[in-house]
């Protein structure tokens, strides 16, 4: 049996590191996966020593280049999502690489990014180097708890897993994004008027009773369905950055596929079929934004295997 990569799914961690990188012009695939080599190892020894946990992601077209006979369908570039009519744009920035470490604390977690990212140096160059830390609980800088719809530990990986049977079993496609906030203009409405915004109670985050929540509201636009009417569900790491001068949210999703993920941008940017579009996004812009694959550890073992003495 397939099985996912570890990191993806551990929770509890309070301390994240987010890196995208781009291989450079003219690199062999031999040799990125042979760069890959040393950052499984490096992930596998601090998961070993420090409790870290380090997530590997791989673009679309690296992945084909890698693994021509494991790519899943659906796997393609983060297209970029605009909607000129009210000024909202998400512009595409696709990587080739994306590491995700998180861990307890943020001096366990820079090691192991150091030790990925020097092994990648020879194939290829850094695009985004974001820290990143868990909000009190779990929330969001805007104080709103993140997260909040998520299926639970025991759940989340049946969800956001690529089913048994298909190309790419027990990996997830994965999409970031970094966004930052207009935080004193959202702090400056009315408690009530921001959970208008968000669509939940702020200190307890209970969903507002369906009279009550506006059709953009950030959960009215973020839950999409099938054509049945079934929710197409997403496993949500989104972890927020802040310095004196700059906040906001790398934010992270995980799921069976990409079309999902795909309606719930369209749905937020007044893409799909009714043009409203998600309040939350008056108060935040996103400034990059990638589509992945987090292959399962079989499929990280066809491309670069680990010696025997380490493991994921």
């Amino acid at each position: 049996m397939a099985r996912h990569q570890y990191a993806v799914f551990a929770e509890g961690t309070r301390a994240h590191h987010h890196v995208e990188l781009r291989v450079r012009a003219g690199v062999e695939p031999s040799a990125v996966a042979a760069a890959l080599v040393g950052v499984r190892v490096a992930g596998a020894d601090h998961l070993a020593t420090g409790g870290v946990n380090l997530a590997v992601g791989i673009g679309p077209a690296l992945w084909s280049a890698l693994a021509p006979g494991r790519v899943p369908e659906g796997l393609r570039d983060f297209p970029g999502y605009h909607n000129d009519e009210a000024g909202l744009h998400a512009p595409a920035t696709q990587a080739d690489l994306w590491l995700w470490a998180h861990g307890a604390g943020p001096d366990s977690v820079l090691d192991v990014v150091l030790a990925a990212t020097a092994a990648l140096a020879p194939v290829a160059d850094v695009t985004l180097d974001q820290p990143c830390f868990t909000y009190h609980d779990s929330r969001d800088l805007t104080g709103f708890i993140d997260g909040s719809a998520n299926p639970g530990p025991d759940e989340a990986p049946s969800e956001a897993e690529i089913p048994a049977g298909r190309v790419g079993e027990a990996g997830s496609f994965a999409l970031t994004m970094r966004y930052e906030h207009d935080l004193q203009r959202f702090h400056a409405l009315p408690v009530d008027e921001q959970e208008l915004v968000i669509g939940r109670t702020k200190p307890d985050s209970v969903a507002l009773p369906a009279e009550r929540r506006p059709a953009d509201a950030h959960i009215s636009r973020a839950e999409v369905a099938d054509e049945s009417g079934e929710e197409l569900t997403v496993y949500r790491r989104s972890v927020p950055f802040a310095d004196a001068t700059t906040q906001g949210l790398f934010f992270v999703s995980f799921g069976q596929d990409l079309d999902r993920i795909d309606q719930q941008l369209r749905s937020m940017y007044g893409l799909a079929d009714d043009g409203v579009v998600d309040r939350l996004l008056s108060f935040t812009q996103a400034h990059t934004g990638s589509f992945w694959l987090c292959p399962s550890v079989e499929d990280l073992d066809a491309v670069a295997p680990v010696p025997e003495d380490d493991e994921d």
